[in-house]
């Protein structure tokens, strides 16, 4: 049977010399693969975070769906953008970090259709991919908790802001805890230094390290971190 569906294009591989493997965060059915036969010369426009228009077929002999087709569902220009290009690729394997295979979010697919497009939007992005990672942290229901405004100290450990400093856990303090206590209590977040962008991003990523689980190392970091460095 044929079916439909709308997808954020998450990551592919090789499956023959021809065809792929391709994966996306669908609207209606979570994350799914897909077999893509003749996929090597048809996925010119696929894209990671790109979103589009599915057709496919299911396959009984396999959790693989057959794609038949992947059409672009609104024109986005930040493919051809280097910076926002490596953000891109970085939000996408963060997202296939945390979620799970045919758990369906809808809420969660609408989240990441507004990041798109507040990727493709935005004139300034070095803050994007630390700004992403809060707001998913909030989505995922691991969001550091902020008893108090006042709290100057992001203990990642703990998952929560303090008053004091304990130094046996792992604590970030100074302008990089303060930009994601402001982004997170919805306040004007201002701009960072080159390098405490990237301190910022390293706390969020150490932090989805101890809350979520399975999250490990994420491959793109290396180069995101240069274009945080730009």
């Amino acid at each position: 049977m044929k079916s439909t569906d709308f997808g954020i294009f998450l990551h592919r591989i090789s499956y023959s010399n021809t065809s792929l493997i391709i994966s996306f965060y669908t609207k209606e059915n979570g994350l799914k693969k897909f077999i893509f036969k003749g996929g090597k010369k048809k996925a010119h426009n696929l894209f990671p975070m790109g979103l589009s228009e599915l057709s496919y077929y299911d396959r009984k002999e396999s959790e693989l769906l057959q794609l038949t087709a992947a059409e672009p569902a609104f024109p986005t220009d930040f493919q051809f953008d280097p910076i926002k290009g490596t953000i891109a690729f970085f939000m996408a394997e963060v997202i296939r970090k945390v979620v799970h295979v045919n758990e369906k979010d809808p809420a969660l697919f609408r989240f990441l259709e507004e990041a798109v497009h507040n990727l493709n939007d935005s004139d300034e992005s070095q803050l994007t991919p630390v700004l992403f990672m809060i707001d998913l942290a909030e989505w995922l229901g691991v969001q550091p908790f902020i008893e108090n405004n006042a709290h100057a100290h992001f203990n990642l450990d703990e998952g929560r802001y303090e008053g004091i400093r304990r130094e046996q856990f792992n604590v970030v303090s100074g302008e990089v805890a303060d930009l994601i206590k402001a982004h997170i209590l919805g306040l004007e977040v201002q701009s960072l230094a080159k390098q405490k962008r990237v301190e910022a991003l390293e706390a969020m990523i150490n932090y989805f390290r101890i809350h979520v689980p399975g999250f490990g190392k994420v491959e793109a970091y290396e180069i995101v971190k240069e274009v945080l460095n730009a």
